[in-house]
């Protein structure tokens, strides 16, 4: 229900929990995945570290999307971020016609992806259910150069083409695929630089002034909370961080960026 309000109507409250009740699902669903995230966007940095480029597909709105990626990953709009090699096949209107004319839409991402892609690339596909034909020829054509492959999906899991890393939204609505996606690749795209500023690649983060730094976990806390000491200085006095991302135990090395630890190193077994 809404009501006239002096700028139009407005949404009374139960209709504002309404909505908010239907992403949640899928937003808790992205919560968990957090260590997931975490290690495609490690490999996705050691790709990028050895030359590797981002090659990214989809259809229609995701088309659009794997567009926002590339610019994202080649034009950074956070000051100092450097710039890395991506492209969307969709951008390319004369060679995705051409190709769709000559050996039919199924095969619109997986021809260029055969012509220039190289072993060490990345392919990110986004698709809102996994079922789009094109999508899922690209990512075999990608698996069989050797490249990392990527796929957000959504709908259910058991229907996204097979990859390297699949991160699926859990809904069927695509409005709600679409919103968690965009803050998946955004996510991909911030760790990403992470990883790449770590200690060892010569960088700090320009968003927190941070490093991404290894620790090793001494003592776990309540609250997702845990006692670490930088692995560079053990000695050191040990510092809170959070682990509430990954599943640390004491004795496991963690990486650390702006207190919170965003994947693990070791798990400790071989201390032990």
């Amino acid at each position: 229900m809404s009501t006239n309000g002096p700028c139009g109507p407005v949404l009374d409250g139960a209709a504002v929990r309404r909505a908010f009740a239907r992403r949640a699902p899928a937003a808790h669903g992205l919560t968990r995945a957090a260590p997931h995230v975490a290690a495609v966007c490690r490999a996705m940095a050691a790709r990028f570290a050895r030359g590797g480029k981002l090659i990214v597909f989809g259809n229609g709105e995701s088309g659009t999307d794997a567009s926002h990626v590339a610019v994202e990953f080649m034009h950074p709009v956070v000051v100092g971020k450097r710039a890395l090699p991506a492209l969307a096949l969709g951008n390319d209107s004369a060679t995705l016609s051409g190709v769709g004319a000559r050996e039919g839409f199924a095969e619109v991402f997986a021809h260029p992806l055969r012509a220039f892609a190289d072993a060490g690339d990345i392919a990110l596909a986004l698709t809102p259910d996994g079922r789009c034909a094109n999508v899922r020829r690209g990512l075999a054509a990608a698996r069989e150069r050797g490249l990392l492959t990527v796929v957000l999906s959504g709908g259910d899991p058991a229907d996204a083409p097979p990859a390297d890393h699949t991160l699926a939204v859990g809904s069927a609505d695509p409005l709600i695929v679409k919103e968690v996606q965009v803050t998946v690749y955004h996510l991909l795209w911030e760790m990403t630089h992470v990883f790449l500023e770590a200690p060892g690649a010569g960088g700090t983060c320009d968003t927190c002034a941070d490093r991404a730094r290894p620790m090793r976990v001494r003592q776990l806390l309540p609250d997702g909370l845990a006692l670490a000491v930088p692995e560079a200085d053990e000695d050191g006095p040990p510092q809170e961080i959070s682990v509430a991302l990954v599943d640390a135990a004491a004795g496991c090395t963690v990486l650390v960026h702006g207190g919170e630890a965003i994947a693990m190193v070791t798990t400790g077994a071989a201390d032990e």
